[in-house]
């Protein structure tokens, strides 16, 4: 991607005082258009590895524990470009840090194709980690603003969320028609490129109508964070315990006896529940107080991965999808707005990005100890552990309390 390109449209987002004018009160196109941040951050780029992973190994003859490590070095990434997002907001703005994120990971995306070394493909994938940050905090922060604009922010949150369900879908529908055999898994990469480009111009218009970030009043101190402690604690249990689910959830089918086609079912029925239930959901963590939004979704995230260990039928396992993904998306999305709730909205990207580099860790983390805790006593057992982190990050959300004093 040129950097003329590139320049253009980080230009494209700033809006003209015409544009923002005419774009008082955001509309809920606005949301939507930005909601191609989630469907690029976490859909295509972090998501989608998960279909392309099976072609890869087979045809570069890797360890699970070289898998397992290329994932990792995303999620390394993601945490870094998180904590960075802040001082990149501060030099292009979150409009113009939203657009180069996009732009930085399509040309990931696309370069990753171009290699076999395993070294390389670990150095890219931790570099396409880095440009996630921007995109997914930025994407939030502006999706945030233009709610708390119209008076629905967590309404436009969660039409930001629906676009992971969107992504799920796409590459359910996507990849595997063209990853036919295992050698042409570079196609794969290729069409996720093509598919952030063509995000990247959709989202355009709705950055250059998000509104943006309140100046700092001078002379007053930044809200301290140390009193969002527990909600710290809630996210990285949440993380940790929700990507170990994802990753054995889908280990634990095979071992079951079920097909790619019957996975595939799984993980695209996840994907367009997801995508219809986070409006309502939107609407619905509002009215929640406190932690109780976090009890509720994760309880369901909880519930779908109990079911499938008593009972792992066909019929079950649809009905896991469905609670999969009515809440796996629903849960983060609890654990990001309350705590934006009892933060002023300068200070909404430092939240974010601390929020997100907290869960990054719990990601890392997570299907680590899980996996080792599989490899002692089966697969029900890290399922279970899992379970059991995200039942922590519910008492730790409860304990959180409101605004100090």
């Amino acid at each position: 991607m040129s950097k003329t390109v590139g320049s253009g449209l980080i230009t494209l987002a700033r809006p003209s005082c015409e544009a923002a004018g005419r774009s008082a009160i955001p509309s809920l196109r606005v949301a939507a258009g930005l909601a191609t941040g989630t469907l690029v951050a976490v859909g295509l780029a972090r998501f989608a590895y998960s279909l392309l992973l099976p072609a890869m190994q087979s045809d570069l003859h890797w360890t699970y524990a070289q898998a397992g490590t290329l994932n990792a070095a995303i999620s390394i990434g993601y945490m870094i470009g998180a904590m960075l997002t802040p001082r990149l907001e501060k030099a292009l703005g979150s409009r113009g840090g939203f657009i180069a994120g996009m732009l930085a990971t399509a040309t990931g995306l696309f370069i990753t194709a171009l290699f076999r070394d395993y070294i390389a493909l670990l150095v890219l994938r931790f570099a396409t980690g880095l440009a996630l940050g921007p995109v997914f905090i930025g994407g939030y922060a502006l999706a945030a603003r233009a709610g708390a604009a119209s008076g629905r922010s967590t309404l436009f949150s969660g039409v930001y969320g629906m676009g992971v369900g969107l992504g799920i879908v796409l590459t359910g529908l996507i990849l595997p028609q063209l990853v036919t055999v295992a050698r042409h898994w570079p196609e794969g990469w290729l069409a996720l490129g093509l598919l952030t480009l063509i995000a990247t111009a959709v989202a355009v218009p709705a950055v250059r109508r998000s509104p943006s970030a309140p100046a700092p009043v001078e002379n007053v101190p930044r809200c301290s964070l140390r009193f969002l402690t527990p909600i710290f604690l809630a996210m990285f249990a949440y993380g940790a315990g929700y990507f170990a689910l994802v990753t054995f959830i889908i280990a634990f089918l095979r071992a079951s006896g079920y097909g790619h086609a019957r996975i595939l079912d799984f993980w695209i029925v996840a994907g367009a529940i997801e995508m219809l239930t986070m409006i309502f959901w939107g609407n619905m963590l509002a009215r929640f107080r406190g932690g109780w939004g976090v009890a509720l979704t994760n309880g369901l995230l909880i519930v779908s991965a109990v079911l499938l260990l008593v009972w792992h039928d066909a019929v079950t396992v649809m009905l896991t999808s469905v609670l999969f993904g009515a809440s796996v998306l629903a849960s983060g999305l609890s654990l990001f707005d309350y705590p934006r709730r009892l933060t002023p909205p300068e200070d909404w990207t430092r939240l974010i990005a601390a929020l997100t580099a907290v869960f990054c860790l719990g990601q890392t983390l997570g299907p680590v100890f899980c996996g080792w805790l599989s490899d002692l006593g089966g697969l029900r057992v890290g399922i279970l552990a899992a379970a059991g982190l995200l039942f922590l990050s519910i008492v730790a959300a409860l304990a959180q309390r409101g605004k100090p004093a």
